[in-house]
């Protein structure tokens, strides 16, 4: 009879170990992601009360603008649960920007999210 535990018991692990196993892989990062520098630049446009502009520069190491695929731009407060996200449009070579309308003022975090081809790159910012 203890025996007959000891396997249930071991096809009941093995089974947890394939459904984990069965997840869609996430998306990695790419040497040329890593290597890209971001700085953001953030204005409140004084005619609309919680309408916000966040500019994004994306320099390589030798310091020269670089472009990827696709800039998204989230943001978060976690106390209260709200979540903002865009993508942002791309005004010139390694430049993108955003005009997001927050619902409240606050302490916002910021992530942004590199992709070019098969990789993705996530940027947390505080």
């Amino acid at each position: 009879m203890k025996r007959l535990n000891y396997i249930i018991l071991l096809l009941i692990c093995i089974l947890l170990i394939l459904t984990g196993c069965g997840k869609k892989a996430e998306m990695k990062s790419s040497p040329f992601l890593d290597n890209i520098h971001l700085s953001i630049n953030e204005k409140k446009l004084t005619n609309k009360a919680h309408t916000h502009v966040y500019r994004v520069n994306l320099v390589n190491s030798d310091g020269k603008e670089v472009e990827v695929d696709s800039v998204n731009f989230k943001m978060e407060m976690k106390n209260m649960n709200h979540h903002v996200e865009s993508n942002m449009k791309q005004i010139s070579k390694g430049v993108y920007e955003v005009s997001i309308e927050l619902p409240m003022e606050g302490t916002w975090s910021k992530q942004v999210t590199l992709i070019k081809g098969k990789y993705e790159r996530k940027v947390s910012i505080k």
